[in-house]
Order: structure tokens, then C-alpha cells, then sequence
């Protein structure tokens, strides 16, 4: 699926709304989706606000956690505002079903987390429990953070 990916756009193959495209394997589609977003030069959350992203991620009070989040969120480049809100919004539909999905907002942080922020600028571990904080709180968020269209 990568491969037809990267070589063929324009394939109808392509089209990820008929899940028979993709033999209804959605693990493949959210690795394939997962790849891209690691494969990018700059995470979609931007290294330039890492370190902000981080910190109000270490916010107690989930209010303070989220509308610090929000701002940076505002702050990001157009590009990546767009693009973040609609993984956001998918994501939180994914979520809307965990009852028969178990994709908790807590196990798609986890799964999604690191891949949305990148790694840290010192390569410390230690974040990945805050990168998957502020992917919940931007899930668990999603319709306060980001404006109806």
C-alpha cells in the first residue's frame, strides 16, 4: 500500500473511503498514515513549539492544560493548523466509537502522539508521556479547540 502510495496518487486504489480498497484493513491505513506523518522534515506539531507544547502539557487543571494548548495550536502555521484539525476531527470520530473500537482519547495519544510532535530536541523519553497528554487533551477537546466550519 505504501508503495502505490508514493508511486501512484492518482491511482482510484487510493480512494481510503471504499474500505475495500485497502482489504478493509484499517491497521494498514493508520501505519501507512502514521509513516507519512513521520516522514515529514518537520513534525506536523512543529519543532519550533516542541517545548511549549510540552509545558502546558505538565498544566494540572485540565481548563489551564487546554487553552494553552489552544494557543500554540492558533500559533502554528496555516499548513499544519489544517492539517492537525482534520487528523483531530478523525480522530475524535474514531474515539466517538471506542465502545467497539477500544480506541480510547488516551490509546490513540499513545498510538498518535509521538508520531503528530516528533521526538524531543534532546531525544528525552521522558516526554512521551506528555507528547500523549497533549494529543488526549487536543481529542478530548477537539470541538472547543478547533472552530466549526
Amino acid at each position: 500500500m505504501k508503495s502505490m502510495f508514493d508511486t501512484d496518487t492518482a491511482s482510484p486504489q487510493l480512494d481510503f473511503r471504499n474500505p475495500e480498497n485497502f482489504f478493509h484493513d484499517v491497521n494498514s491505513v493508520a501505519g501507512l498514515l502514521k509513516q507519512f506523518f513521520r516522514d515529514l522534515p518537520d513534525p506536523l506539531l512543529t519543532k519550533e513549539h516542541y517545548a511549549g507544547f510540552i509545558e502546558a502539557a505538565k498544566h494540572e487543571d485540565e481548563t489551564v492544560r487546554r487553552d494553552s494548548l489552544h494557543a500554540i495550536i492558533n500559533s502554528l502555521p496555516d499548513p499544519n493548523y489544517a492539517t492537525l484539525r482534520a487528523v483531530a476531527l478523525h480522530l475524535h470520530r474514531v474515539m466517538e466509537n471506542s465502545a467497539t473500537n477500544r480506541m480510547t482519547s488516551q490509546n490513540l495519544a499513545i498510538v498518535f502522539g509521538p508520531t503528530l510532535m516528533g521526538g524531543s530536541a534532546h531525544g528525552a523519553i521522558s516526554d512521551s508521556g506528555y507528547q500523549s497528554k497533549v494529543v488526549d487533551t487536543i481529542l478530548q477537546n477537539t470541538y472547543q479547540i478547533f472552530d466549526d466550519d
